[in-house]
């Protein structure tokens, strides 16, 4: 079990275990943290200088969306992460879309493929992991295109 874990570029996914632990797969392993699940999302983004509140009200007016919303956690790395289902159940997933290679389904499910080569299936239907990973896309898509052309004030 370990102390600390701050979401990056290596992490794959979360999963909860129970209300105050986490399972984390990265691309260096898999670890499990004495948090729960929303710990760990919220810790990460105030480690790269915000918190899960701010990250939520910037993806929902960025995409024009209020729910199951993409969160940035760096923005400098760019990395983006998914819920599966709406955060404030306690079966949601978080998944790094940074870090999804390929996906295919298995009968009511879905099957990720990372790019380390690790699969992972999830309890989810393909048409909402495709809708999930075309939001967290677009949320990326507008933050390098903000990075690049950023407005000028005046």
């Amino acid at each position: 079990m370990i102390e600390e874990y701050f979401i990056n570029e290596d992490t794959l996914l979360l999963v909860p275990k129970d209300k105050k632990t986490t399972k984390i797969f990265d691309i260096n392993g898999e670890y499990t943290i004495k948090k729960n699940i929303f710990n760990v999302v919220d810790e990460s983004c105030q480690y790269y200088g915000s918190n899960y509140n701010g990250r939520y009200v910037s993806a929902k007016k960025t995409l024009d969306m209020d729910y199951k919303l993409p969160i940035i956690i760096d923005e400098v790395k760019e990395v983006v992460l998914f819920p599966t289902c709406s955060p404030k159940l306690n079966n949601c997933i978080w998944i790094c879309v940074n870090n999804v290679e390929n996906y295919s389904k298995n009968k009511k499910n879905s099957v990720i493929k990372f790019t380390n080569g690790e699969t992972h299936e999830v309890n989810i239907t393909i048409n909402v992991l495709e809708n999930q990973i075309l939001r967290a896309t677009m949320l990326l898509m507008k933050l390098k295109k903000r990075k690049s052309n950023p407005k000028k004030i005046g």
